[in-house]
């Protein structure tokens, strides 16, 4: 099986940079050398499918769990779903700002999602909107789960960046999120860092590999490409994602030309996502 190094996602397509050896150029002899393509069902992936629904709103499916992270899709003029339309098993928060948790009371109250969130948040969210399924936690904390086989782990791990409430109450300090998940069938570490700057106290994530970092690029509210790209350098994932850019003007960012210098200047595959279409993670069990 050839493993890809995989620059961008359209439809069913895996893009297939170069330098890959001369049996890759032997599957697709009628694709440029320069790019070729191959089918996502000639890709053993994992049993883990990532979605990004635009902005920094993801929702990851592990087995039968869907954690639905930062929530902001009605209000989202990048968005196409609708929150009504979800039914996560978890919510996780990673700061209090509206483009982040805007949705996420009316999502948790419909669906009884399990919210997970610093412990001033989800205070906030009890006390303003009655959702007590709440797990408040604080850095460095950890949210674990078995279900179905599946070993779920979730830490709530730093971020530089500030976190007020839509209200304008204290929302506690940001942070991201470390997804580890064990199953019969897959094992994975998801690094999603949140609305932050680059700081080098990222790398401790490292200590563990990941498979998948989620990074911000949009700069202005968080770091921008050039700091994303050392980011990607201190966690060495398999495979990075961006996050927090093309909503508005001023974090609009040609993500194919973050991914050509990621491709350039990281030893990790970058994987641009389209709004809505999934896509699985190929890990090793």
């Amino acid at each position: 099986m050839i493993e890809p190094s995989v620059t961008a996602i359209e439809g069913s397509f895996v893009f297939i940079p170069k330098r890959l050896s001369w049996f890759a150029i032997g599957l697709c002899p009628d694709l440029s050398p320069g790019v070729m393509r191959l089918k996502m069902n000639q890709i053993k992936n994992s049993d883990c499918s990532i979605l990004w629904h635009a902005h920094s709103t993801w929702s990851i499916r592990i087995g039968k769990l869907h954690l639905l992270i930062d929530p902001f899709l009605d209000d989202n003029p990048a968005a196409k779903t609708k929150a009504s339309t979800l039914n996560p098993s978890h919510i996780l928060i990673s700061h209090g700002h509206f483009d982040h948790i805007a949705d996420a009371a009316s999502i948790a109250n419909r669906s009884k999602a399990t919210v997970l969130a610093n412990y001033e948040i989800a205070t906030w969210l009890t006390k303003h909107h009655s959702i007590q399924n709440t797990v408040g936690m604080n850095h460095g904390g950890t949210f674990r789960s078995h279900q179905d086989g599946l070993k779920l782990s979730v830490q709530l791990v730093p971020a530089v960046h500030s976190s007020s409430l839509p209200d304008g109450s204290y929302g506690g300090t940001a942070g991201g999120w470390v997804i580890d998940w064990h199953s019969d069938k897959s094992s994975g570490r998801i690094y999603y860092a949140g609305d932050t700057a680059l700081f080098s106290d990222m790398q401790w994530v490292a200590r563990t590999h990941v498979d998948l970092f989620i990074v911000p690029i949009g700069d202005l509210f968080t770091m921008g490409v050039d700091d994303s790209i050392e980011a990607t350098r201190f966690i060495q994932p398999s495979f990075v994602m961006p996050t927090h850019y093309g909503t508005w003007p001023p974090i609009a960012q040609d993500a194919q030309a973050w991914a050509k210098q990621i491709e350039a200047k990281t030893d990790a595959k970058p994987v641009v996502p389209e709004i809505d279409k999934p896509w699985s993670l190929p890990i090793s069990k």
